[in-house]
C-alpha cells in the first residue's frame, strides 16, 4: 500500500476500558441534554449500509452516487455545514446532475462562472472553495474515466485496503497511487460516510474531542483559543478514527452515529462545547464512582 502513513506509536493512542468508554459517553449525552433536548433529532442516526468490505458488482453503484458522495464532502470541509444544508436538495444543479463526466468536462471560466458564483449568491461560498472546486474537476475526471467506472476504482481501493473503509479513506487521502484531488484522510472519510460506510471522519471537532478526552495525544495542539483544533498529523487522524470506533463498539451505537454526536456537541450549529468544555466531560468521567 503505498504511501500510507504509519500507525500510531504507543504513546499516541490512549486505550480506556470499556466502562469507562460508557461514562464518557454518557457524560457527553447528558451535556447535550442540557443544551437541547431534542438533539437526537439532529443526529444521523441512519443505518450504514456497509460496515466492511465493498458492495459486489450486483449492487453496482452509479457514478452520480459515488461523486454526489464526493462532492458534498468536499462541500463539508470547505464552507459551513448548516449552509449547505438549507440548499442540500439542489446541489445537482452547480454539479450538473452529479454527472462526473460532465462535471470533469467544465473549464476553469465554468468554474468560476456558473459552479462558484451560484454558491456565492446563497451565501455559501468560502475563501477555499474555488480552489476545492477545480481539484474536485479532477477527482470527477478519475472517476468517469476509471475501469468500470466510480464503483470499479472504489473497488480496487477497496481490495487495496483490505475492505477495511478506514483504509480506504486513507489510501484516497494521502496515498501515492489511489489519492483523489482536494481530498484528505478527513473528507474521503467524510464521502464514504456519505456513501453509507460506518467509519469516522476526524474533523476538527472531532479532533478537538478526542484530545480533550486524552483518546489521542497530539504532537501539536497550539490551543491559542478556545476552539482550536490539534494540527493532526495522518498517523494521529488515523488514531482519532480507531479512538471514535473502539467508543462507538464499546457503547453499542454505529461509528458514524458516535461521529455526529460529537461533531454536533462542537460544532457551530450544534452546543458549540470548548476544548474545556469536552475535557470537563473526561474529568467528570475520572471522578465518576467506580459502578458496582
Amino acid at each position: 500500500m503505498t504511501g500510507t502513513p504509519p500507525p500510531p506509536t504507543s504513546d499516541g493512542l490512549v486505550v480506556s476500558d470499556p466502562r469507562r468508554s460508557r461514562d464518557l459517553w454518557r457524560s457527553l449525552q447528558q451535556k447535550l441534554d442540557g443544551w437541547n433536548p431534542a438533539w437526537r433529532d439532529r443526529v444521523d442516526t441512519g443505518s450504514p449500509r456497509w460496515r466492511a468490505g465493498f458492495p459486489a458488482k450486483a449492487a453496482r453503484l452509479p457514478d452520480e452516487i459515488v461523486f454526489e458522495s464526493f462532492a458534498v464532502a468536499l462541500l463539508s470541509g470547505n464552507t459551513r455545514w448548516d449552509r449547505i444544508a438549507t440548499i442540500r436538495g439542489e446541489l445537482g444543479v452547480p454539479f450538473v446532475d452529479f454527472d462526473p463526466a460532465r462535471f470533469a468536462s467544465l473549464d476553469d471560466r465554468d468554474i468560476d462562472r456558473r459552479v462558484l458564483r451560484w454558491f456565492v449568491d446563497r451565501r455559501a461560498g468560502s475563501a477555499g472553495l474555488p480552489a476545492g472546486l477545480l481539484r474536485l474537476r479532477g477527482t470527477a475526471a478519475i472517476l468517469a474515466t476509471a475501469e468500470g467506472g466510480a464503483h470499479g476504482f472504489l473497488e480496487r481501493v477497496f481490495d487495496a485496503a483490505g475492505g477495511m473503509p478506514d483504509q480506504a479513506a486513507v489510501l484516497l487521502g494521502g496515498s501515492a497511487q489511489w489519492k483523489l484531488p482536494g481530498f484528505g484522510i478527513a473528507l474521503a472519510a467524510e464521502a464514504l460516510r456519505l456513501l453509507g460506510f460506518d467509519l469516522c471522519k476526524p474533523d476538527r471537532h472531532v479532533l478537538r474531542a478526542v484530545g480533550a478526552w486524552g483518546l489521542v495525544r497530539f504532537a501539536r495542539w497550539p490551543e491559542k483559543g478556545a476552539y482550536t483544533p490539534p494540527q493532526a498529523r495522518p498517523a494521529e487522524l488515523i488514531a482519532t478514527m480507531r479512538a471514535v470506533r473502539t467508543l462507538a463498539e464499546n457503547n453499542a451505537v454505529g461509528v458514524s452515529n458516535c461521529t455526529s454526536v460529537i461533531w454536533l456537541a462542537g460544532a457551530v450549529s450544534g452546543a458549540r462545547l470548548t476544548n474545556a468544555d469536552f475535557a470537563s466531560l473526561a474529568a467528570a468521567e475520572r471522578d465518576a464512582k467506580p459502578l458496582g
